[in-house]
């Protein structure tokens, strides 16, 4: 996607945000966009295409949302009528971010080289939430190019502790 995709979509998963906001749904709506994301994933080709008719793709995607809230399915009708339905994955994502930002939480993305027991992933979380000074959400991706330790993203912020790491440092610092 370009970057103005990115741009559109921001303001999209603003504005949406902000409407969900002022009638105190927007956990509601987090969780509709979730569903919705997951019932239309079948039907994405379809929604995706320029020849199918506006029409067929709002009936479409209203018979494939069935209960989830008004507020979400205008959305997604919108999307639709707007020929946006593609920035729709981005636009969860950005929504979801602005409702973590709200509720003080920051989402972390962990990539360790084997999964990380319970324990090991609440240890981290307390020590990630002492240096941000916030709630930590933490996301575990298994990644075995990493050889050992972890690799911790955080919004702009990166941590490389994994041994692959390590070794490429070392190896900069002796050329």
């Amino acid at each position: 996607m370009q970057s103005s995709d990115r741009v559109l979509a921001g303001r999209y998963a603003a504005a949406l945000f902000q409407a969900a906001s002022a009638k105190s749904e927007d956990q509601a709506v987090q969780a509709d966009l979730g569903v919705a994301r997951e019932r239309l994933l079948s039907r994405d080709a379809l929604l995706r295409h320029p020849r199918v008719p506006i029409v067929d793709k709002k009936n479409l995607a209203g018979a494939e949302l069935g209960k989830v809230g008004a507020t979400t399915a205008r959305f997604i009708s919108l999307l639709i009528e707007k020929k946006r339905y593609e920035l729709f994955p981005m636009i969860a994502a950005m929504y979801a971010r602005l409702a973590a930002e709200k509720r003080g939480v920051v989402k972390a993305v962990v990539r360790s080289a084997r999964p990380l027991p319970a324990d090991a992933q609440k240890t981290l979380a307390a020590r990630l939430k002492a240096f941000v000074g916030k709630d930590v959400e933490i996301e575990v991706k298994e990644d075995p190019e990493l050889i050992g330790g972890v690799a911790v993203k955080i919004g702009d912020w990166a941590l490389d502790s994994s041994l692959r790491g390590q070794l490429r440092r070392m190896r900069e610092s002796i050329q």
